[in-house]
């Protein structure tokens, strides 16, 4: 595998997920009530955020030496959440059942 290819394959199925959980965890820090979010968080927000508990030093370097790659990442999911925003808004039970059912599918279909 060349070092291009690498570095786009693990944008997407490494460092995204963990700019993800290192975002998530800090939006949450941001606000008034975090202590009262976190007493709350069981174990599907344990699941999601485990790999904020990695080095920031190393993900920092990772995020920055593979900055092309992490930021088309970013824009595909910014445009995936968008969708998603859009169908809650409008309340299109249809699309939201269709992106779950994808991802519930390729998920299972993935771990087996």
């Amino acid at each position: 595998m060349s070092h291009s290819d690498h570095d786009k394959i693990f944008s997407t199925i490494s460092h995204l997920p963990h700019l993800l959980a290192f975002s998530l965890v800090d939006m949450i820090t941001q606000r008034a009530n975090a202590n009262e979010l976190l007493k709350f968080a069981a174990s599907g927000f344990k699941d999601f955020t485990r790999i904020a508990a990695s080095s920031p030093e190393m993900w920092k370097d990772i995020t920055l030496a593979n900055k092309k790659f992490i930021l088309d990442d970013i824009k595909h999911f910014e445009n995936q959440i968008k969708l998603l925003k859009e169908a809650i808004e409008h309340e299109d039970e249809k699309k939201i059942l269709t992106l779950f059912e994808n991802a519930s599918k390729t998920r299972s279909e993935w771990s087996r």
